[in-house]
């Protein structure tokens, strides 16, 4: 039985196996700051070249370094999704006894 399941319900997790995959390559175009840094280098080079005028390179250095603000923001509101006060709150418990003193082991003789 379970193999006719498999059999019919292929089509739908090979689509879903497909987003995902789609989905983390989005995710990680969309959060990877590389490929910025890398445009950045490539724009410096085509200056030096002569192949961009200033003009050209100072609004496409401005775009760039516009998405790469916008990498950092989303990668910090991340960071605080994950680590809230709640989440990473410390209990540290005393003990006593009911005199409010601590509890000593007797003495071995």
């Amino acid at each position: 039985m379970f193999l006719i399941d498999d059999i019919l319900l292929f089509p739908v997790t090979g689509f879903k196996f497909i987003l995902g995959q789609i989905q983390t390559v989005a995710d990680r175009e969309l959060n990877d700051d590389t490929l910025i840094k890398e445009q950045l280098l490539e724009l410096q080079m085509r200056l030096e070249l002569d192949e961009i005028s200033e003009e050209e390179y100072a609004e496409r250095e401005a775009e760039l370094f516009a998405r790469l603000r916008t990498i950092r923001e989303r990668q910090l509101e991340l960071l605080h999704q994950v680590h809230t006060a709640e989440s990473s709150s410390i209990v540290i418990e005393s003990g006593g006894d009911d005199e409010g003193g601590f509890w000593e082991p007797a003495e071995r003789e």
